[in-house]
């Protein structure tokens, strides 16, 4: 599949829900000018533990489909869009009410595997909440 393909299929930029092995939810967020980590934000290059409670992120479920909203420290957005998931993401998202981003140097599927590979992934686990 090609980059043109790609943007025709809205995958390009756009973010995707994942499951770790252990079923964590991850959203696997490529960069954006709007999206940046900031120092000092909590990102780390490891996977966090605890999540980190400066963050908020809130799924809210309507007819339309699911949007997500997730705010930096202060309040701040970071993420606010719909979100395609199965059931089992959602699932897992209520179970441990928690969500791992994953962002970086990357645009879209295709050029996250050169990413991980390179160490250039930030993570970040915030709570989440369900309305």
């Amino acid at each position: 599949m090609s980059r043109v393909e790609l943007t025709r299929t809205g995958l390009h930029g756009v973010p995707w829900p994942e499951l770790l092995p252990d079923l964590r939810p991850a959203l696997v967020v490529p960069a954006a000018p709007g999206r940046l980590p900031h120092p000092g934000d909590g990102w780390t290059r490891h996977l966090p533990d605890e999540p980190d409670p400066a963050w908020t992120a809130h799924l809210d479920s309507h007819p339309d489909g699911h949007r997500l909203t997730v705010q930096r420290p202060g309040g701040h957005p970071w993420y606010d869009g719909h979100l395609t998931a199965g059931r089992e993401w959602h699932r897992a998202t209520r179970t441990h009410r928690a969500l791992l981003l994953i962002t970086g140097p990357f645009s879209g599927p295709h050029d996250f595997r050169t990413a991980a590979a390179a160490g250039h992934l930030l993570l970040l686990t915030t709570p989440v909440r369900h309305t």
